[in-house]
């Protein structure tokens, strides 16, 4: 006899890829293919609307019907992770990558790309912003300091100027914008004042944040952030920068004298 865990294993199974393996264990006399496909509409229909949420100028650009025949596709081959559907959506990017159907808009992907950050960045926890004081009396007195990232901070590889097409698509009236190849990084976080903000990033930046969340100390992730520099003065202007707009956190691992 099946236990449970298989029997819900089944179930999950056919309510993502709309099969039918599940019937057997179930009650012939309650149960019927027609019930098993209200699960499976009422789950894939609130999935997508909260994909449609997450990715509104997705949904500008290819019209409300392609982006239900993206969800339908994406949610068969990726099954929500967790009960959390605020986690759901952040394969979106690479799907439509390699979705064949979406072969000619290939910046959707960098458009997934930059909304899916935005929408991981209103929702991500709060964090009190590290200040000059505090950070210059860590490094004097801890020399393993490691600076701590804002929780709402992603750095976002980009293959087109796809941030002017979000941005156009933010105003009442939509012009057109040419596409045009230019690889970069924007670094997307929740600011002051709960303030979503997009810049775009130096490799340098990109690589003190990704240092930093491995736990390096300060000194270390700059050190590895300065190879290759050539612009010394504008890298310092873009750290104060992203210093002043909160893109790192003061942690209760920090000894401060307040």
């Amino acid at each position: 006899m099946p236990g449970l865990a298989e029997i819900q294993a089944a179930f999950l199974h056919d309510i993502y890829t709309g099969e039918r393996t599940s019937l057997v264990y179930l009650d012939a006399t309650r149960a019927s293919p027609s019930r098993l496909d209200i699960y499976r509409n009422n789950a894939v229909l609130g999935l997508t609307d909260m994909l449609a949420r997450a990715f509104p100028v997705l949904v500008q650009i290819v019209g409300e019907e392609f982006f239900k025949t993206v969800a339908r596709h994406y949610i068969r081959r990726h099954p929500q992770p967790s009960g959390n559907r605020h986690a759901f959506g952040g394969g979106l990017a690479d799907f439509l990558g390699g979705f064949k159907e979406a072969r000619s808009l290939p910046y959707l992907r960098d458009i997934a790309a930059i909304e899916w950050a935005y929408f991981q960045a209103a929702l991500a926890d709060d964090a009190e912003m590290l200040d000059f004081e505090s950070l210059g009396e860590a490094i004097a007195t801890d020399p393993a300091f490691a600076l701590t990232v804002h929780p709402g901070v992603s750095i976002v590889p980009q293959t087109f100027n796809a941030l002017d097409i979000w941005q156009e698509h933010q105003k009442e009236e939509v012009g057109l914008v040419s596409l045009k190849s230019d690889p970069h990084q924007l670094v997307i976080w929740r600011g002051r004042e709960d303030c979503v903000l997009i810049r775009r990033a130096s490799d340098a930046l990109a690589a003190l944040v990704s240092h930093s969340r491995t736990g390096l100390s300060f000194a270390q992730s700059m050190a590895i952030a300065g190879e290759n520099l050539t612009d010394l003065q504008g890298f310092q202007q873009e750290f104060a920068d992203a210093m002043s707009l909160g893109l790192f956190a003061r942690t209760t691992r920090d000894v401060f004298h307040d």
